[in-house]
């Protein structure tokens, strides 16, 4: 039987999963990381970004999650988290919308009809909204 690794993802608002997993892969601050039982100590910033764990049954999920920090020691990881969402929750048709809509802002701009800095964060926003359309296609698959 595969080691495991105990899995505790807490949110501002909640504890959101607590499980034994076999690997967790996620957005590290300098760039995407995995982590296995036996780890070594670790401590990381992370990005927003894609999360994915392999459960005991051999499942892989998929979430996004917001900014927050990573602590792995003796095959516990705590990730703490402003936001996270599974991608099983993900609506692809209410995603694409949204991202079409998006696209016409940042096309809007070229008018003039919005402001550098929304035109940054509209862009920010594209980023994030395909992210949770490629997450959302993952968990699909399953």
């Amino acid at each position: 039987m595969a080691e495991t690794i105990e899995l505790e993802i807490i949110s501002f608002r909640e504890v959101f999963l607590r499980s034994e997993i076999k690997d967790l892969y996620i957005p590290a601050f300098w760039g995407e990381a995995g982590v296995k039982s036996n780890h070594l100590p670790y401590l990381s910033q992370l990005k927003p970004g894609e999360i994915s764990y392999l459960d005991m049954a051999g499942v892989r999920h998929y979430l996004y999650s917001g900014e927050g920090f990573l602590e792995v020691r003796d095959n516990h990881i705590t990730l703490i988290i402003d936001t996270i969402e599974r991608g099983e929750d993900f609506n692809a048709e209410e995603l694409k919308k949204k991202l079409a809509a998006s696209d016409d802002r940042v096309k809007s701009s070229f008018q003039g009809a919005i402001t550098p800095l929304e035109l940054k964060e509209e862009l920010a926003r594209q980023k994030e909204l395909r992210l949770k359309l490629d997450i959302c296609k993952k968990s699909a698959k399953k």
